[in-house]
């Protein structure tokens, strides 16, 4: 029942993007609001506003279920409705605030992904990568860098996610010590990886010691 549910939802949202798609060549830039509005308020009981104005983690916590479990699928498709609203503003000339909904998006898609959402639903992977490719002139909070390094690492790409760490660290306050913490973390999970496994990801064990004691110093 909660897939038909789902399908039945995605179905429906499959076409309100189609339409307001439409909508914004023609520049019909509020009536794509509307109709993104209106999706929201039917399927997620909020409005438009109310997804701007709230920070990832209180949209991420709209979706805890009892017991602490979080709606992955429902939070994957409220990042599907962030990522086109900022298409929608960028077609309004307003690259602020469609930068900070790409944001929002990429954050949400990365927690989905990392706590158990279907690939098949909304192709998550797909998505982290357009918008990725969108945000890429800008610098994103350590929060959503650390999604990245933890996403790439699960993907098995552990040269993109060593990078990511790295802007973690860049962004982070320099006596962070929760993010000097996740790189070695970070760093501990690799060294426990075989070499072929290493390899696969794009590291030797040089270059993971190297890594390491760059880390330290």
């Amino acid at each position: 029942m909660r897939k038909d549910y789902l399908t039945r939802m995605i179905e429906e949202m499959t076409e309100a993007v189609g339409e307001m798609l439409g909508l914004r060549r023609q520049q019909k830039n509020e009536q794509a609001l509307e109709k993104l509005d209106g999706v929201l308020k039917r399927n997620f009981r909020m409005s438009e506003q109310m997804l701007r104005s709230l920070p990832p983690e209180e949209l991420i916590q709209l979706f805890r279920q009892r017991g602490e479990a979080i709606d992955a699928e429902s939070v994957q498709l409220v990042a599907r409705m962030l990522q086109e609203n900022a298409d929608i503003r960028e077609n309004m000339g307003d690259e602020q605030e469609a930068a900070s909904s790409r944001i929002k998006a990429l954050h949400l898609y990365l927690y989905a992904a990392l706590n158990g959402a279907s690939r098949e639903l909304v192709d998550y992977p797909t998505r982290i990568q357009e918008v990725s490719s969108a945000l890429e002139r800008y610098r994103l909070p350590a929060p959503v860098e650390r999604l990245v390094m933890l996403y790439e690492e699960r993907e098995g790409r552990y040269v993109q996610a060593e990078d990511a760490m790295y802007r973690m660290l860049n962004v982070s306050a320099e006596d962070d010590q929760d993010a000097l913490e996740e790189g070695r973390m970070f760093y501990a999970r690799l060294a426990a990886l075989e070499e072929d496994q290493l390899m696969a990801g794009g590291l030797t064990r040089a270059e993971l010691q190297e890594g390491i004691e760059a880390l330290q110093d």
